[in-house]
């Protein structure tokens, strides 16, 4: 991730105090201190949220191979949104046990786990604009293809999304590595600028915010609004069902409300110059806003099996017969009932 790693831990902020003074003094601003809080927090809640990310996600995939057999393209982003969210998982523990145990990474793991959390989070950007697309278009009844085309096209852009998620991750695989901080001595993950790059550290500073920033969030942003307020003035004059489409809207409003904050954040500390927030107490609170923002939206990584538990009636009869099969026998793999339009049970896109 852009600038992941907390502030507190390297720069200080100098307030150049001119008056009445007979000569310059400088004063030195208050740090935010974010390893108190780090670790204290950071070992329970990220523990918790890596067993239930785990065992949450893990039934999504079992649910979608086992019972869906991804006859669907929807059910195909849904299994790499899954497995999106299981990249950023499988960093959890690594940054628990670093702020417990006063950070024991060194320069390939600190890559591999910033790497990880970046292709966690764009790709889940992008699989979350595929299922919004693909919901636009199936809305207007958009009815080129086949089921076996629009399958193929299914995987074809889910393959691209996985390229492009690496790709844009690439350059922020390269300028992390461990270093000693300047007041905990003890090595952390920071970000320093390789030599072979062209350009200074502020200037890949800039770069990587922005790129999560436009790339993970504003995209995804601007295609949710555009496709559902065209949908939301449909369905007044219509009486559909839209089991999915609610499941949809659900999962791109949480993972923008939970993202949203932290790339604010990150966006204000990044150019504070350019906002005239570069004051003392500005500093300070961005500091603090960033590294507590981060932390709320490491957590989404095991909200979106609770919302498939919450909204869809076809995951909760999966899971239910998942753990208490009526009959030993298992539910059909496609049914087609008009209430479970989720999990592409009913799915009108696909049917010729």
């Amino acid at each position: 991730m852009a600038n992941d790693t907390s502030a507190a831990d390297g720069d200080y902020y100098d307030v150049l105090i001119v008056g009445e003074l007979n000569h310059s003094e400088t004063e030195q601003c208050p740090q935010y201190d974010a390893k108190t809080l780090s670790a204290q927090l950071l070992p329970p809640l990220y523990t918790t949220v890596f067993l239930l990310g785990l065992l949450d996600n893990c039934l999504v995939v079992l649910i979608l191979v086992k019972y869906k057999r991804l006859r669907h393209v929807e059910n195909v982003y849904f299994l790499n949104l899954a497995i999106s969210n299981l990249c950023f998982l499988l960093t959890l523990p690594f940054w628990a046990h670093s702020a417990s145990h006063g950070g024991l990474l060194d320069d390939s793991m600190c890559k591999i786990l910033a790497a990880l959390s970046s292709m966690g989070l764009h790709s889940e950007a992008f699989f979350n604009v595929l299922l919004t697309g693909k919901n636009y278009l199936v809305f207007f009844h958009v009815r080129n293809f086949s089921a076996t085309s629009k399958m193929a096209c299914g995987i074809i852009t889910s393959v691209l999304a996985w390229i492009v998620a690496i790709l844009v991750t690439l350059p922020e695989f390269l300028p992390y590595k461990s270093q000693m901080g300047l007041q905990s001595q003890e090595y952390k993950c920071f970000f320093s600028r390789p030599h072979f790059l062209p350009g200074d550290e502020t200037f890949w500073k800039h770069f990587l915010t922005l790129k999560v920033n436009i790339v993970g969030l504003l995209v995804p942003s601007l295609v949710f609004i555009f496709c559902y307020m065209q949908m939301r003035i449909t369905l007044r004059s219509r009486d559909r069902k839209y089991d999915l489409f609610k499941l949809v809207f659900a999962i791109m409003v949480v993972f923008l409300l939970m993202w949203g904050p932290y790339g604010m954040a990150l966006l204000l500390s990044t150019f504070k110059e350019r906002f005239s927030l570069q004051d003392c107490r500005s500093s300070y609170n961005l500091d603090r806003s960033v590294h507590i923002t981060r932390i709320i939206a490491a957590t989404h990584c095991c909200v979106n099996p609770l919302l498939y538990g919450l909204l869809d009636k076809a995951f909760r009869k999966y899971l239910c017969h998942l753990f208490y099969p009526c009959d030993n026998t298992p539910p059909p793999p496609t049914e087609d009932s008009a209430q479970d339009t989720s999990w592409g049970e009913h799915d009108h896109s696909t049917e010729v």
